[in-house]
């Protein structure tokens, strides 16, 4: 039996005689570790060894020791490399400095409230390539933070650290949270008309036309496209979604390679040296992510013509085009990174005055779009935007415009308010009696008429 290094922990592990599971126990040093050892192989030669139990640990373990184990033992087993990395940069920034050197096992719910409340005035960490917002921790943000603490406590109490969850009785401050706008069908069509760029205009009516995300646009490959001048006239082009485009920690890659968990296909040549990050083409959000759309004529029409420029780029640029198949490609031929569209996206903005978006609302108008155009067929509408579950189409994704609105206004006017002034009054009780006694005897009605 042999200490091993944990981050700040030394671990042993072992088994007792009589039981299939193995048994471990943590220490603050070598020498605890080892003393232990001794212990342990001595009751095992008296036959004395029993289960620890609830072990207490000699070393009282802080939230940042524990993170690190947490992160080491369950994150890398059950997070998926974006999850990871923005567990990490939580961890790091936000959770360590303010509440790392505290005791896990003396944390409150009372002092999770004082740090949920600090984080709505602490500044938000400026990530690299980002400009400077001068903003404070999203409540958002502090939101996903207490999640993360949530589950980190949870495991903790598995472990035998904490014998309750704090975070279960913490309390997120609550703010109005803001409803996403949403460009309406009559403004994407002006955002789309007064677009000079070429591929922001392929992005938009992809984002629009087949309710991609934007990973899943710039992770689009030529491969991928089922599109002729034929399946143009015939309506019947169409493309496969199977992978986005990311950027991602190469720690976060290297520990999910090293556990078999990796879902990247490809990983783009370096452009500067001593990069943290690594950009990459992977598999996308979920596994119905994966599926094929077909596409509105305008936007196969589209494909079709950057398809064109782009051999003829290659040809500008004489063996020097880094062809990776990407069809949102710069100009020489490399992948065109999310924030470089959003850049692009809010530019066009600005130029047409239109309301101000983020990129990921085209794929909100597309949906509304395709569920009204469907006539409420929200199985349909779930094949093309790839959610796992179909209420996200409805309760998320759906939005519902003025333009409609007024349109079902002026319907009720037509076909309800306008007859008013010439709708007849209901027949009373004796009017009836008289119509169907005039009907049964038609010679009451000469002689009525006689009289008359």
């Amino acid at each position: 039996m042999k200490a091993n290094k944990r981050w700040n922990r030394w671990e042993i592990v072992y088994r007792i005689p009589g039981y299939n599971r193995t048994f471990s126990e943590h220490f603050a040093t070598e020498e605890e570790a080892n003393l232990r050892i001794a212990e342990i192989e001595l009751a095992k030669r008296e036959g004395k060894l029993k289960p620890p139990g609830k072990v207490t640990k000699p070393h009282p373990i802080t939230i940042s020791e524990f993170l690190d184990e947490y992160v080491e033992k369950y994150g890398a087993n059950h997070w998926g490399d974006s999850y990871y990395s923005v567990s990490l940069h939580r961890i790091e920034h936000y959770i360590k400095p303010m509440i790392g050197d505290m005791l896990l096992r003396d944390v409150s719910a009372l002092d999770l409230d004082n740090y949920y409340n600090q984080l709505l005035t602490t500044p938000a960490v400026l990530l690299k390539g980002h400009r400077s917002a001068d903003k404070t921790v999203s409540h958002s943000v502090i939101e996903k933070i207490d999640d993360l603490l949530r589950s980190a406590f949870n495991q903790a109490i598995k472990w035998d650290y904490i014998s309750k969850n704090p975070a279960l009785s913490a309390t997120v401050p609550k703010i109005p949270k803001k409803k996403r706008v949403v460009w309406s069908p009559t403004q994407a069509a002006a955002a789309i008309n007064a677009c000079k760029d070429p591929l922001l205009k392929v992005c938009i009516l992809l984002g629009i036309g087949c309710s991609m995300r934007a990973g899943e646009i710039l992770g689009l490959q030529w491969s991928q496209v089922r599109i002729t001048d034929e399946s143009v006239q015939s309506n019947s082009s169409m493309l496969e979604i199977r992978q986005e485009l990311k950027r991602c920690d190469k720690k976060v890659l290297e520990v999910l390679e090293t556990r078999k968990r990796s879902t990247v296909y490809f990983i783009f040549p370096e452009m500067k040296e001593n990069c943290k990050t690594s950009l990459v083409l992977k598999a996308p959000k979920t596994e119905s992510s994966v599926r094929t759309v077909y596409l509105p004529n305008t936007v196969a029409a589209e494909l079709l013509k950057l398809k064109r420029a782009q051999e003829s780029q290659k040809e500008r640029f004489h063996g020097l085009y880094q062809d990776f198949d990407m069809v949102i490609a710069q100009p020489d031929g490399r992948p065109t990174e999310e924030r470089l569209l959003a850049k692009s996206f809010k530019e066009l903005i600005r130029e047409t005055g239109l309301p101000e978006v983020v990129f990921h609302s085209l794929r909100h108008l597309s949906t509304s779009m395709k569920l009204q155009l469907s006539g409420g067929d929200i199985k349909a509408v779930q094949g093309d935007t790839g959610h796992s579950q179909s209420n996200m189409v409805t309760d998320v994704y759906s939005h519902t415009f003025d333009e409609n609105r007024q349109r079902i206004a002026g319907q009720l006017e037509t076909t309800f308010f306008d007859k008013l002034g010439t709708a007849e009054a209901p027949a009373s009780p004796e009017q009836d009696q008289v119509l169907k006694l005039l009907n049964a005897k038609p010679e009451l009605m000469a002689l009525l008429l006689a009289m008359a």
